[in-house]
C-alpha cells in the first residue's frame, strides 16, 4: 500500500501544471465565457419586469399632528422577478408603498421612498419608484369649541311657519390642523329639508364639513324645528 502511494505521489509531481493551463488558453477561456453564459440564462429564464401603481400609506403620524396639503395617493412602481410571481402580482396580490413618519417634525418634510418601502411578495424586487420623494407637511393639532347652525331647506307648508329651532348640543368641540382651525368660528349642519312640514320634527343631522380636515368630537347632535300655523 505504502508503495502504491508514493508511485501516485510521484506521478502527481511530475505533471507541468502551467502547461496544462498554457495550452489552448482561448478553448479554456471560451469554455468558461459559456458556462458563465449559461448560468445567467438559466437562473434568469422566466422572469419578466412589470410597472404597476402602488397605493401611498402614511404611517406612525406623530401624536398632536396631522398632515395638510396634497400627498399622492399612489406612486409608479416597476418590479421584476419571477413571472409567477408577478402573475400573482397581477391577480391582486397586494404591492403598496409604506411611509413611515415616525420621525417627521412640523413644517414640510421631504422624504425618499427606498425599494424597502414598498411591500411586495418574497422574490420580487424593486427596480424604479417614481417619484422617489413625497412632500408631506405636518402642522400641530388644535381643539376648538364652535357654534353649530343648522341649515334649512324649503319651506313649510302653506299656512305654517317655523317658530323655533334648537340645538342640542349647540356647541361642539373641534379638532383639527392649526391653518384649519384658524378661521373656524362655527360649523353648518347638512341641509333639513322641512319642505311641506306642518308639526315639529327633531332630526340627528350630518355636520357639513366642506372639505375642512377637521373631526367634530361630539357625538349625537340633534335639531328640533319647532313648525305651527301662522297666527296661533
Amino acid at each position: 500500500m505504502t508503495r502504491l502511494i508514493d508511485s501516485i505521489l510521484a506521478a502527481a509531481a511530475s505533471i507541468d501544471y502551467r502547461r496544462i493551463f498554457a495550452e489552448n488558453w482561448g478553448i479554456k477561456l471560451f469554455s468558461l465565457l459559456l458556462t458563465i453564459s449559461l448560468w445567467f440564462f438559466v437562473t434568469s429564464k422566466g422572469k419578466m419586469e412589470m410597472s404597476l401603481t402602488a397605493p401611498l400609506e402614511l404611517r406612525n403620524i406623530p401624536k398632536g399632528m396631522a398632515v395638510v396639503g396634497d400627498v399622492p395617493g399612489n406612486l409608479e412602481v416597476r418590479v421584476h422577478g419571477q413571472e409567477r410571481l408577478l402573475r400573482d402580482i397581477t391577480a391582486g396580490k397586494k404591492v403598496a408603498a409604506v411611509l413611515d413618519l415616525s420621525f417627521a417634525r412640523t413644517g414640510e418634510n421631504i422624504l425618499r421612498i427606498s425599494p424597502e418601502d414598498i411591500q411586495r411578495p418574497t422574490g420580487v424586487s424593486v427596480t424604479r419608484i417614481t417619484p422617489y420623494d413625497v412632500k408631506v407637511r405636518l402642522e400641530l393639532v388644535e381643539r376648538r369649541t364652535v357654534e353649530v347652525k343648522p341649515r334649512l331647506r324649503g319651506a313649510p307648508a302653506v299656512g305654517y311657519t317655523v317658530m323655533s329651532v334648537i340645538v342640542n348640543p349647540p356647541r361642539i368641540t373641534v379638532e383639527g390642523p392649526r391653518s384649519a382651525m384658524d378661521s373656524l368660528f362655527f360649523m353648518h349642519t347638512m341641509p333639513i329639508d322641512i319642505s311641506g312640514l306642518t308639526a315639529p320634527i327633531t332630526v340627528d343631522p350630518k355636520i357639513e364639513y366642506l372639505g375642512k380636515p377637521v373631526k367634530v368630537l361630539e357625538k349625537g347632535i340633534s335639531v328640533r324645528i319647532v313648525i305651527e300655523r301662522k297666527g296661533r
